[in-house]
């Protein structure tokens, strides 16, 4: 989760911390441009809610391309719009400080950084008998040692069904290994943190950081203008669950949900 913008993007885009994007059905969407509020933890771990706005867009170049932008994440498809995808990925993961809670504002300020790396994935579209679409995702991001060390994993698989050809639901499931670097960074506390705050001293490893799933709708308002919501659930496991800060200031399960509309073409 993200300190100063919300994890869902117009028409239930959505990127989570984990750049784990819930994506659109390209059934009847080629194209879009959206803009979406929304209500996410301050930061991963954190209890306290805030609001904030994001962008999403999918974009299909004249050659045949496909480009993504939900929130803080963004990709290019290399590969076919169905079947294997490949491609380069960034990610904006925004830092730690001067959140709500008195106890967690007196822990390390944790710096914006971007992230980059690639991501591979296949999506099917089965237009026989009852439509929808298949995606299945992975992508490996790291911030060459700015912020953190090492590098993170995400996988995950979408699920688009139209219930019309005005209206669309979707759902997925999700899942995070990080290094020890990045859970101690965004999760640890240090002996300096823990004399200013109270909270136990945690040394945090690396491993399976959290599991998520999500659903949304979508549908077309008028024309080419199409509105959406969604909620994201994201449950912190391993040692991002067993931190201290989270314990006792914080919440393993983080909830992200909002609404927003976008022009289709």
């Amino acid at each position: 989760m993200h300190r100063l913008a919300a994890s869902v993007a117009g028409l239930a885009l959505f990127a989570a911390s984990a750049a784990q994007a819930i994506d659109l059905p390209s059934m009847n969407l080629p194209n879009l441009i959206g803009i979406g509020v929304g209500a996410t933890p301050e930061c991963s771990g954190c209890k306290d809610d805030m609001i904030g706005v994001v962008p999403g867009v999918r974009y299909v170049t004249e050659s045949g391309r496909l480009f993504e932008w939900y929130g803080p994440y963004a990709q290019y498809n290399f590969g076919d719009l169905t079947g294997f995808q490949w491609g380069p990925a960034i990610n904006l993961k925004l830092g730690r400080s001067n959140v709500s809670d008195d106890v967690i504002a007196k822990l390390h300020d944790i710096d914006t950084t971007v992230e980059f790396g690639g991501f591979i994935g296949y999506e099917y579209d089965n237009l026989q008998g009852i439509p929808y679409r298949l995606r299945f995702n992975a992508n490996v991001l790291t911030n060459a040692g700015q912020v953190y060390d090492g590098a993170r994993l995400n996988v995950g698989a979408t699920l688009w069904v139209p219930l019309s050809e005005r209206f669309f639901v979707g759902s997925g499931i999700g899942a995070t290994w990080a290094s020890a670097s990045y859970v101690n960074t965004y999760y640890g506390v240090t002996d300096a943190d823990s004399a200013a705050s109270g909270l136990a001293p945690f040394q945090a490893g690396g491993g399976n950081q959290q599991v998520l799933g999500w659903i949304g709708v979508i549908g077309q308002i008028s024309g080419h203008w199409w509105g959406g919501a969604g909620a994201f659930m994201q449950r912190l496991m391993g040692d991002a669950a067993d931190s201290s800060f989270v314990r006792e200031r914080g919440e393993r399960d983080q909830l992200t949900y909002g609404a927003g509309i976008g022009y289709v073409w």
